[in-house]
């Protein structure tokens, strides 16, 4: 099975005594590291990539907390930050949520219980951000695998067996069938799992910044390079890259991710020097690669050197009788983010649910749960507010003249996959045309024409 862990807590207070308290207080539930000052802290930071939550004391000598919570972002983006002062005359908190955006913002001499819902709703925040998993649990697996049917228990065998050894990874699967959620678990349990993770999405980037990202450059080397940048290959040696739509990475590219790919060497730009890089490459795509092999957009020597071990995740169409378990864990989480009791989707409402067939899979069911959910006055949701919801999504799709024909089908299809990049992409039409690798010019047309919507 894949292994559970506690969450690791970092707490920071120059006060001995305090930070004693606070060590003593979270030792049980959490695996606990501390620090008694903001460069104690930072250093911390840079060493354990899975700190999930940082209790943070704001009056220190040196950096105080504010200062420390800057630069600890800076290193680990996802961490959860809760300041905890005994000087909130000196901190207003509001001035302090304007800027700093911090999780809470917590009194000491409180109630100890306080600070702990604080440190345990902080935790669940980190695990939705990173892993899309509330709780580590027994009859669920980790990492946002979830489900007990067929296709989704044998991706979880595979997860298990492929974390256990070192290759290469191609994972293939429609938008919205998980993805990043399997080369999460595939990193977190495997021999890898101390060392980071880095995530590049290939699509809709200029092949310059793919270059950039991957490999790093030398302040000045180009325009705009305005400071030296690590790229991914040097912040993850030791462990993971996941590369996103694989099949979106530009020609040139392909031929300098393939040369780091035979021997680990690679040059940043701007930069005379060879550099060696020990990762493991997680790729994905919802391309056919084979087939692009064939038509020569895709190196057939990249190919082969990243296809490694394939994992091929099932549609949401494949696995029904899941919606109900997912739909369970999409209203818990809404319930957690908005500190409220749940609402509840009873059988009618699942069963039409259930009879969707969901093109853009889990992540659209999760946004269709969100927003029913989030429109609905109340407690008890039905049918007729799924189908409510459905008619308004599906309105666009009046010019199909036979919505059950082939034809038809493959329109619905291809307004799906136009919405959900729309609203991957803010509304942004030349950021959804590069995902989507059709014209700027024709895609904003196909949207005029037919009234496309993705509020």
């Amino acid at each position: 099975m894949l292994k559970q862990q506690l969450a690791k807590l970092l707490v920071v207070d120059d006060d001995p005594s305090v930070l004693e308290a606070l060590v003593s207080l979270f030792i049980d539930d959490y695996e606990v590291i501390s620090a008694s000052s903001g460069q104690g802290a930072i250093a911390l930071a840079e060493a354990q990539a899975d700190i999930a939550v940082a209790v943070l004391d704001i009056k220190m000598e040196g950096l105080d907390g504010i200062e420390t919570a800057r630069l600890i972002k800076r290193i680990r983006p996802n961490l959860i930050i809760i300041f905890h002062t005994g000087y909130p005359g000196d901190y207003e908190e509001q001035s302090i949520d304007a800027a700093e955006k911090p999780f809470d913002f917590v009194e000491k001499g409180r109630s100890a219980v306080r600070l702990m819902r604080s440190v345990r709703n902080g935790v669940d925040a980190y695990r939705l951000k990173t892993t899309g998993l509330l709780h580590p649990r027994t009859d669920m697996p980790d990492y946002g695998l979830i489900g007990k049917s067929q296709p989704i228990l044998r991706v979880i065998r595979e997860v298990e067996m492929i974390a256990r050894g070192d290759n290469r990874v191609m994972i293939l699967g429609e938008t919205g069938t998980g993805k990043e959620l399997v080369a999460n678990a595939i990193h977190y349990n495997s021999q890898r799992a101390s060392k980071p993770m880095a995530v590049l999405h290939c699509n809709h980037k200029s092949p310059d910044l793919v270059e950039s990202e991957l490999f790093g450059h030398l302040k000045g080397s180009y325009t705009h390079a305005y400071e030296t940048r690590k790229g991914k290959f040097e912040f993850a040696n030791g462990g993971t890259i996941f590369l996103d739509e694989i099949g979106d990475l530009d020609i040139t590219t392909q031929a300098k991710l393939l040369r780091v790919a035979q021997d680990g060497t690679y040059t940043p730009i701007g930069v005379d020097t060879t550099r060696t890089t020990d990762v493991r490459l997680i790729c994905a795509t919802n391309k056919n690669l084979s087939n692009m092999v064939k038509q020569g957009t895709f190196r057939d020597d990249l190919f082969y050197r990243l296809k490694g071990v394939t994992i091929e995740l099932p549609t949401l169409r494949e696995r029904k009788e899941d919606i109900p378990i997912l739909v369970d864990y999409f209203v818990k989480r809404d319930c957690v983010k908005a500190s409220e009791p749940p609402k509840h989707f009873d059988q009618s409402a699942i069963e039409r649910l259930i009879q969707y067939d969901w093109p853009g899979n889990v992540r659209e069911l999760m946004e269709a749960v969100e927003a029913i959910y989030q429109r609905s006055y109340s407690d008890y949701i039905d049918a007729a507010e799924v189908d409510s919801y459905l008619k308004d999504s599906t309105a666009h799709l009046k010019f199909i003249d036979d919505p059950d024909s082939l034809s038809g089908k493959v329109e619905a299809y291809k307004c799906a996959l136009i919405i959900h990049a729309m609203r991957q992409n803010g509304g942004n039409t030349s950021a959804a045309a590069a995902q989507l690798r059709t014209d700027k010019a024709n895609l904003g047309k196909y949207i005029r024409d037919h009234g496309l919507e993705w509020e």
